[in-house]
């Protein structure tokens, strides 16, 4: 991967780009953390009743220590994000750490050092990654035809709902899917064009709206700059009959997610939609509601442990203030994005008949987070670990892309599609 200096002044909006976000100079946060706890670590002040102080306050400076240095290695690949942690950790704190809440947020919070690696990964090692990913996809995708047909070996017990749909053990459809839908692009990049019309119709056989919008999306932003007109339209045409199909063989009342949503705006986010209730405190009030109000059969209404949209939870747990600091995170990915898409290698990579159709990895990268984006609004994505990994694995690569791809010269980056199969200049990967 190439490195430049991209310019980091703020010169209004069309001067904005990815790297605005990135603080580099945070990678020193550890030195000054380490003069702190060499003045403070011997003294056990006591504080706040803890027994044992010459214990319990060194463990808290060493706690808070290590914090900011995970929280400054996360700020070198996205200071919103950084800030959206300390948020959650702030609110955590008012309510002195909730052991849900405290929960979540470690695991957030090692989520986040995993981002800030892919951030800084070279890209033979990303490739490595994205064909290690190709592992479980065919194993997902072999059980996943089993049970298409009816079978499901080594599963305790099946919805009779889901019986001929692939969910392998992911244990639901709409999870299979979602994260099938978010290998889709890479499957297309490493494997070609008919491995990923493979995926895409097992993802048809779910029946789950949700996985089939964001396939479809996720193949129309791989389509448009690889494929002629005729073929974009085709893929588009494929895509918009798929989406609908399955909305009519399914339901178009979201399958209750309405409820959900306006049970949570109504009774919960309105009492607290500045600050919000706390990180992974959804699930709390999820439970608390139906063990109060949920009885089956006279009452079919439920609310789920994720709210099956990534804003609104977000709203819910952390507020205006949250949703405000994820915005910054999504602006950078958009301007990220936008990088990428002007500036990647357009041209297909030649293969054998049997492998035709990939891409540069680049283009995949994108595509994972377009889907990804598509998909949170419906379903739940950073809440289910899996997909998040993949999301912010996706997200730190094109990043990382961006930066690389705008230090290339123009001539190098820029390729016309080509309007129909033919053999193309060989693409050749930065690093």
């Amino acid at each position: 991967m190439l490195h430049g200096g991209n310019g980091r002044g703020l010169h209004g909006l069309r001067s904005l780009s990815a790297s605005f976000f990135e603080l580099k100079a945070a990678g020193q946060a550890g030195w000054y953390v380490w003069v702190g706890l060499a003045a403070l670590i011997a003294v056990p002040w006591p504080m706040m009743s803890w027994p044992i102080p010459e214990r319990a306050v060194p463990i808290m400076w060493l706690l808070v220590g290590g914090a900011i240095v995970a929280l400054s290695r996360i700020a070198q690949a996205s200071w919103p994000f950084a800030l959206l942690l300390i948020w959650a950790g702030m609110r955590a704190a008012y309510h002195q750490f909730p052991m849900r809440t405290l929960q979540v947020l470690a695991l957030v919070l090692m989520a986040g050092l995993l981002y800030a690696a892919a951030r800084e990964m070279p890209d033979k090692w990303a490739r490595r990654a994205a064909w290690a990913l190709m592992i479980g996809v065919a194993w997902e995708w072999g059980f996943g035809l089993l049970n298409a047909f009816g079978y499901y070996p080594w599963t305790a017990w099946v919805s009779p709902l889901h019986v001929g749909k692939p969910m392998a053990w992911l244990t639901h459809p709409n999870y299979w899917g979602s994260f099938m839908a978010l290998a889709f692009p890479l499957v297309w990049a490493l494997l070609g064009i008919p491995a990923a019309i493979l995926v895409f119709v097992l993802i048809l056989k779910t029946v789950s709206p949700g996985p089939v919008i964001s396939v479809a999306a996720g193949a129309l932003v791989m389509a448009w700059p690889l494929l002629g007109r005729r073929l974009r339209w085709c893929v588009a045409g494929v895509g918009g009959a798929s989406v609908l199909g399955v909305l009519t063989l399914h339901e178009w009342r979201l399958s209750g997610r309405s409820e959900v949503w306006w049970l949570s705006l109504k009774n919960e986010i309105a009492r607290w939609p500045i600050t919000g209730q706390g990180l992974g405190q959804w699930r709390t009030w999820a439970e608390d509601w139906n063990r109060a109000n949920y009885a089956p059969p006279d009452k079919a209404f439920m609310v789920t442990l994720q709210a099956h949209s990534e804003p609104l939870q977000l709203w819910f747990e952390l507020g205006l203030i949250g949703v405000v600091l994820a915005g910054l995170w999504g602006l950078q990915a958009v301007l990220a994005a936008k990088q990428v898409w002007r500036a990647a290698p357009a041209a297909m990579v030649p293969s054998p008949w049997f492998l035709w159709g990939r891409a540069p990895l680049e283009r995949a990268w994108l595509a994972v987070v377009a889907v990804a984006a598509v998909n949170m609004l419906g379903s739940p994505t950073f809440h289910l670990p899996g997909q998040a990994a993949v999301t912010l694995l996706a997200l730190a690569r094109v990043q990382a892309d961006a930066e690389a791809l705008t230090n290339l010269p123009v001539r190098a980056t820029r390729q016309e599609a080509p309007k129909r199969r033919q053999k193309v200049r060989r693409y050749e990967p930065v690093g």
